[in-house]
């Protein structure tokens, strides 16, 4: 005689509770269940702060980019007011060879957000690999060994000790910023319609 499904489950289920095996195996799966939740919520949170710094450095990016318009027009606007018409003129002409510094500046600092925001691209992609992969260990988390849910976390726990620092502000240091001469910055002038 063949049982049906939920009444072959039943005698199953019974059956292991009876002889107590049961118990641990549902005991070890509620503590990898809750592990990998813990574990979902703290990439979620980081992903979400480095989001968060994306889009700021996406704005400041947005902003620089105007900004070196502006000192850009206001050059041309002076080279042509001044007549000016060599590399020795715009660097004597003084608000000229702010303009230029300026925009050298401007444009190292856009060079370095736009690293930043790669990276931060970057970080959230991983973390939501991560995400995707400890969800997926969830959804069958019943056929799991304890040892590759452990293994699982280790990896995240590195991957968020890595990115935690850069979570928490965006910060680019002056020092490390590579700034062109004015003369570059003139000659790249000169040469862009």
């Amino acid at each position: 005689m063949i049982l049906p499904a939920p009444i072959c489950r039943a005698l199953l289920v019974g059956l292991l509770l009876s002889t107590g095996l049961a118990r641990p195996l549902a005991a070890m799966q509620t503590a990898d269940s809750r592990q990998l939740q813990r574990t979902m919520a703290d990439i979620a949170l980081l992903s979400n702060q480095l989001a968060r710094r994306q889009a700021d450095a996406v704005q400041i990016h947005e902003q620089l980019s105007t900004r070196l318009k502006a000192v850009r027009t206001e050059a041309l606007q002076l080279i042509r007011d001044h007549r000016i018409d060599s590399e020795a003129e715009a660097l004597a002409h003084v608000r000229l060879r702010y303009d230029l510094m300026l925009m050298a500046e401007i444009r190292a600092y856009l060079e370095r957000y736009a690293r930043k925001i790669a990276y931060y691209r970057v970080a959230c992609d991983r973390l939501g690999y991560l995400y995707q992969q400890a969800d997926d260990d969830l959804k069958i988390v019943n056929t799991l060994s304890g040892v590759k849910v452990e293994a699982l976390t280790s990896q995240v726990e590195k991957v968020l000790d890595g990115y935690l620092a850069d979570a928490q502000t965006l910060v680019i240091e002056p020092d490390t910023l590579t700034v062109e001469s004015p003369q570059r910055t003139w000659k790249l002038l000169q040469s862009t319609p």
